[in-house]
């Protein structure tokens, strides 16, 4: 028994995957499959996981963000992503990242139904400390780096950094996938 908790513990360790980030995550897709489940009491427990998410690991990630497959969140701390926001396949998201409205004409958006927060396409990385504000999108394929600020819409296949400092990826740095 004690090997056993060794080797969890040495695996843990390698994968750089606490179990109070687990913890967070575990929480967070069953807040997700409840909320999708729909019903008024599934809806209701849905809120509720998602404020203790906010409370306990300051993730706001509500349960409205319509999310691709494959998300993954990286040290779920002070991740905030507003309730209009879609993300896309194979996003990965890091610590501090923040996705926030713009408050000028806020309330045209809010009557019309309009997306308020950005839009990101598939395979993004979201560096840590990385605010994105504004109903931007953000194409396929893009690297958003750490305490990187986004005010106005990327082309895929790039790379961000500082304040909207863009530049192309190398034809090197783009997958295969993305090459046909």
């Amino acid at each position: 028994m004690s090997l056993l908790n060794d080797i969890k513990i040495w695996l843990t360790d390698l994968l750089c995957i606490s179990n109070w980030d687990r913890k967070a995550e575990r929480k967070f897709w069953k807040m997700r499959r409840l909320y999708e489940k729909g019903g008024y009491i599934n809806r209701k427990r849905a809120k509720r996981m998602e404020n203790e998410l906010l409370e306990k690991y300051q993730l706001r990630l509500p349960c409205t963000v319509k999310i691709g497959k494959n998300f993954e969140i990286r040290h779920p701390n002070s991740i905030g992503i507003g309730p209009t926001a879609e993300i896309g396949d194979n996003c990965k998201v890091y610590p501090y990242f923040v996705s926030m409205a713009v408050l000028k004409g806020d309330r045209e958006r809010n009557l019309n139904h309009i997306r308020r927060h950005a839009k990101f396409g598939n395979d993004c990385i979201l560096g840590a400390k990385a605010t994105v504000i504004g109903p931007v999108t953000i194409g396929d394929d893009v690297t958003i780096g750490a305490c990187a600020i986004v005010t106005k819409d990327v082309p895929s296949h790039s790379v961000v950094k500082g304040l909207n400092q863009i530049r192309p990826k190398r034809p090197e740095e783009i997958p295969e996938k993305y090459k046909k």
